[in-house]
């Protein structure tokens, strides 16, 4: 009998022992100089790790359309202009390699309809040590899957910095040999492209668009053709992303 109630008492006053010290180390709690190096040694945080978001980069993309916009000058023409749609894809973010696909019809609407897998991969490198020399090396190819034919070109590219009295523009001296193979024809060629190329921004780097002039002058050599003459001059507008 003694014991029954000696139990009940040990009870109660383990549960008045162990309020008052919860009592005493909340009043710890809340009287201690809350600093962050406190509340490191003192309380456990779990923080929850953020995804990483989906990005989705469009100078990786590259996609353009040839003829669907029909001109008032092909109302004179007998037979329609054909038709190109196709677009390419940089998968490695790393490596400037693209692959990608395009759809042609020849002859408008009523034309064949031809299929190509397209694939291109460049290098560049600037020589600091070489007054600024840029080396450049690139490949481009496709398949034909209608007629199963296969082309490839090889070419590569020097460029030397002129220091000429023009504000606002980078200039150069471009070197340019080139490689082509048509497996189709049985074609093989070389050629050796000598050009001026100058570059001006014409745009603010807050601007909405970016806006480049390009001009070019060049003279083609090769083997079997006649030396050619070159001149192109580009205006180009793109997003500034």
């Amino acid at each position: 009998m003694f014991l029954l109630l000696r139990r009940p008492k040990c009870l109660l006053l383990s549960l008045v022992l162990g309020s008052t010290a919860s009592w005493a180390q909340e009043a710890e709690i809340w009287s201690a100089n809350l600093t962050p190096q406190w509340l490191d040694e003192h309380v456990a945080v779990s923080r929850r790790s953020k995804r990483p978001r989906s990005s989705y980069n469009l100078q990786r993309t590259q996609v353009w359309t040839n003829g669907l916009a029909r001109s008032p000058a092909q109302s004179f023409l007998r037979n329609a202009s054909g038709h190109a749609v196709g677009a390419k894809l940089q998968p490695l973010h790393d490596y400037n390699f693209l692959v990608g696909t395009e759809l042609i019809r020849g002859g408008g609407y009523q034309g064949p309809l031809q299929s190509k897998a397209t694939w291109e991969a460049f290098l560049t490198r600037d020589w600091e040590s070489l007054s600024g020399v840029t080396f450049g090396l690139s490949t481009a190819g496709f398949m034909d899957m209608t007629s199963h034919g296969y082309a490839q070109s090889v070419s590569g590219a020097m460029g030397i910095p002129l220091d000429l009295p023009l504000q606002s523009w980078n200039t150069q001296l471009r070197f340019a040999p080139s490689i082509n193979l048509d497996a189709a024809n049985g074609d093989f060629s070389t050629g050796l492209l000598s050009e001026v190329t100058g570059q001006a921004l014409l745009s603010a780097p807050a601007d909405r668009f970016k806006s480049v002039l390009n001009l070019s002058l060049g003279y083609g050599l090769a083997p079997n053709a006649q030396p050619v003459a070159s001149a192109r001059l580009e205006w180009r507008i793109t997003p500034n992303l």
